[in-house]
């Protein structure tokens, strides 16, 4: 059960991977409303599968936690009591210490197994929350108009679309993991088990670029003047946010007491 559901949050994961790939390719200067919004509504059926999917995947993984933690209390438990039963005319005192050693820990696995169901009722009822949530919630830049930015961040970690030169001429554009720590931009692909530097963005220069007719890129120059890596967001705020907290970091603001 638990490798099916794996599997599932797996493929979820991808649909979710491929649906961003389509929205992060809409064109910047010739626009399609309708073509927009379905991909967009695409966007928010994959996050909503992929959301239901590894509540799921993780409802199974608490469930299987549960049953190893009392795997070996209740073959014990039934093997001590019947010993018990088969010696307790023998000894009588030796059998009212266990009956009361047995009765703790069957109200010990009693309290684990009440556990699990809490865990899994509360997990039903997270389910349905979110099969009953507003599309907006997964829609990417819900919120184009008047998106709450918050511009004094000093750290930022999020995903974001990498662009690779493969020739002279030509490009990719990979979806990554992006987290700040302290004044370096890390990046962590999926299955990697840590991120890995990418850009030391002390006294570094961010700026926003047109590029390839993609919407919200924009690009980190080194102190020297040598153009680093260009990035991609997914939507204005958290466009805006990574270009406020790079600038943020390059200064070092990250060092003082009170960043505002």
């Amino acid at each position: 059960e638990v490798s099916t559901l794996k599997d599932l949050f797996g493929l979820a994961s991808n649909e979710h991977d491929v649906s961003m790939a389509k929205y992060s390719r809409l064109p910047k200067r010739k626009e399609n409303e309708k073509l927009k919004a379905e991909v967009a509504k695409e966007v928010a059926n994959a996050r909503r599968k992929q959301h239901l999917s590894s509540l799921q995947y993780y409802c199974a993984l608490n469930a299987l936690q549960y049953r190893k933690r009392v795997a070996m209390m209740e073959p014990m438990l039934g093997y001590t009591r019947g010993q018990i039963n088969f010696f307790k005319k023998g000894a009588e005192m030796f059998s009212k210490r266990m009956d009361s050693f047995l009765s703790s820990v069957s109200d010990m696995v009693q309290s684990i197994q009440g556990e699990l169901d809490a865990e899994a009722e509360k997990m039903r009822v997270s389910q349905q929350d979110l099969t009953a949530v507003n599309e907006s919630v997964y829609t990417p830049d819900s919120d184009v108009t008047s998106p709450a930015i918050n511009r004094n961040l000093i750290q930022k970690a999020g995903y974001l679309n990498l662009r690779n030169k493969t020739g002279l001429v030509t490009t990719t554009w990979e979806r990554l993991y992006f987290f700040t720590q302290g004044g370096n931009l890390m990046c962590q692909p999926r299955g990697a088990v840590a991120g890995g530097l990418i850009q030391d963005l002390d006294n570094c220069s961010v700026m926003a670029v047109d590029c390839e007719d993609r919407r919200y890129c924009f690009q980190i120059t080194t102190p020297t003047g040598k153009v680093g890596i260009t990035l991609q967001a997914e939507s204005k705020k958290e466009y805006e946010e990574w270009i406020c907290a790079i600038n943020n970091i390059s200064r070092q603001i990250y060092l003082t007491d009170n960043p505002e």
